[in-house]
Formats: C-alpha cells, structure tokens, sequence
C-alpha cells in the first residue's frame, strides 16, 4: 500500500487524487498532478449553468464515524472523493450509513453476493466490505498505481483501471481474483490515462480513458481477466471527456461523456469499431456526470455529479440524480450534498436483512 501525504489523483471530471483542481477552490487545496475528471482538467467557466429540479434535500453531512443498518430495500451507494467517505442512502434517498478511512475513494462496484468493492485511490489499495457494510473492510494492494474504477465479471474477478501510476506514469488496468491475487496488468500506449471499465456478460472487459494529447480513447480486453492485450475502439461519434461505463442486459455498451453531459449507448464493437450511437441519452441540468449505474429495470440511470466541485459558485450542486434511459433529460430524482463534496462512484444494492 503506498500512503501520500496529500491527495494526487481523482476519478472523477474533477481531478485525479487531486481535488479542487478549478479555480474557485478552498484555500490551500493541491492542485491535481493529472485530471481524470473534465472540470478538474479545466477551469470553472466549463460548468454549464444550471441547478436540476430538486425533488429531495438530502445533505450527507453529520455522520461521520457512524453506521447504520439497511434491512432488506435497495440502497444508493455513493462515493465522496472530496470528504473520504462513501455515503449509503436508503430508497428515500436518506443517509442511513457512512463509510469512512479513505483516502480519496473512488470507483464502486459490488460482486454476486453483495460485498462493496471502494477504489481507495490515494491509498493505493481496494476496500472490501462484507454485504451489509458493517464488518471490517478486506484489503487487495495496488502498490504503485492510482486504482479509479473497477467492474466484477460473473466469476467475481476483479478488473482495476489505473488512472496512473504513483509517480505519474501511464495508465494500465489490472486483474485480482476474490483472494486479491494480482492475475495480471495490461496496458497500451493510446491511453495515457485509464478511468472507467465494465464487464458485458461475456466477460470481455470495456474501458475508457485519455491518449497523451488528451483526447478520448475507447478499448476492449476481449477475454476480460484471461485477455492478452487492449484493443483501441473507435466511435463513429466525438466524446468530449470519458466517464462511466454501464452494459445492458442485452449487451449494450453505455458510455458517459463528462463534457456534453450525455450517453451514448452502442452495439457491440465490429471489427475495432462500436459505430455510431444508436441512442443518446441527454442529462439536461448535469455539471459533470462521473460514475454512472442502470436501475433494475434499466429504465432509469443514477449518475454521481460534483457539479460544484469544491467551487465557491453557490448557485451550482453535488448530487447523485436519476434519469429517464434512454430518452434523457431533466433529472426525476436528487439527492444533494454538501457544498464541497464530490460525489465520484455510485452503484445500487439489495442489502440483505441483518
């Protein structure tokens, strides 16, 4: 495990480990070595104007240290880069439990029985909770690397993106198995930075990042965490800034873009190319969509939003929000946070009765 004394990177359309990476932010913050997120990568007047139409008041602020039960509904769960915490709402969109001892946490993902995978980014490491949340945390080591994301196949191997290394080297993406043995690590030379992945049913892993000028770049480990190599994608559409990735049912391939704010869903790739959307799923009123996760029915999608972003434009907000897939637009439910917070990861999860 590699402990910095201050954060470097971020997941997010904020900044790699390094947080309030736009002008505007609090007092003495680092400034990002490297920007995972489009805001952090830019500055403040990127932000689109706009607050979504509030449907709930939720602020998660005041339990930190604290945990509480969920029995037995669906749960939101978010990760808050900005305040080392992941925030457990209960279907009310109430703050039922938190999280804490992270550095920077990041990507979230839960594997076949319902245990929380935490990209602990600064700390270089994956945090495993139990389903329920209440034990203590299991520990896979990413020495070395930045993990920012992270997708659980059928077989409950683990595939890890890597944003960078620890002293600002290219991106890779690296497979465990449920004991936390490193199976391998693969990378390629069209991605300087790699953020966000996701498994199809097959296995064969998809991921996104950035190339050395910063331009958007797609990929496919076919074989997933028994593949050989990344093979780049190409879009038949421009994405301005890469964010999270979400498959369907019926294998379709989501992508987010941070800097438009929308979603564009694909076929399957076709010799190399996933073609032109066949949908697009606009997110009118969001600042800048990161991690993203489809509802059961896959009629709605939750996206994670830092909009502020640590910013002192008090007009702008953090909030997870729910939307209609795939016609878009404005936002049917939200849950705000505190100003400051950076709400980066978001999955949903059954919890079983304690």
């Amino acid at each position: 495990m590699v402990t910095q004394s201050r954060p470097k990177y971020i997941l997010s359309g904020l900044a790699v480990l390094g947080l309030a990476a736009c002008s505007g932010g609090s007092a003495g913050a680092p400034a990002p070595s490297s920007a995972i997120s489009h805001q952090a990568s830019q500055n403040s007047s990127v932000l689109r104007p706009g607050v979504p139409q509030l449907h709930s008041n939720v602020r998660a602020t005041g339990l930190s240290g604290k945990r509480s039960a969920i029995k037995g509904r669906e749960s939101i769960i978010v990760s808050d880069a900005s305040n080392d915490v992941v925030d457990i709402f209960d279907a009310a969109g109430v703050l039922a439990a938190q999280l804490t001892g992270f550095s920077q946490p990041q990507g979230l993902a839960l594997d076949t029985e319902g245990n929380l995978y935490v990209a602990d980014t600064n700390n270089s490491r994956i945090q495993v909770y139990a389903a329920g949340f209440n034990g203590t945390p299991a520990t896979i080591s990413d020495p070395g690397e930045a993990p920012v994301a992270l997708a659980i196949d059928r077989n409950d191997n683990i595939a890890v993106t890597n944003i960078i290394t620890t002293t600002d080297g290219p991106g890779s993406v690296s497979f465990f198995n449920t004991g936390g043995t490193l199976l391998a690590t693969l990378s390629n030379a069209s991605f300087a930075k790699v953020l966000f992945d996701a498994f199809d049913r097959n296995g064969n892993l998809y991921i996104d990042g950035i190339n050395a000028s910063g331009d958007f770049v797609a990929g496919e480990i076919v074989g997933g965490a028994n593949g050989k190599a990344i093979t780049v994608l190409t879009t038949g559409n421009t994405i301005g800034y890469p964010g999270g990735i979400a498959i369907t049912s019926m294998g379709k391939i989501v992508f987010d873009d941070q800097k438009n704010v929308a979603i564009y869903t694909y076929n399957p790739p076709v010799k190399g190319s996933l073609g032109t959307p066949i949908a697009t799923t606009p997110l009118t009123g969001a600042g800048d969509p990161i991690g993203i996760t489809f509802t059961r029915s896959e009629k709605g999608i939750w996206v994670a939003d830092p909009a502020s972003g640590g910013l002192a434009d008090k007009a702008l907000v953090s909030s997870a929000d729910k939307y209609q897939y795939p016609v878009g637009g404005g936002s049917t439910r939200d849950i705000l946070f505190s100003h400051g917070s950076q709400p980066t990861g978001i999955v949903l999860s059954r919890v079983p009765k304690q």
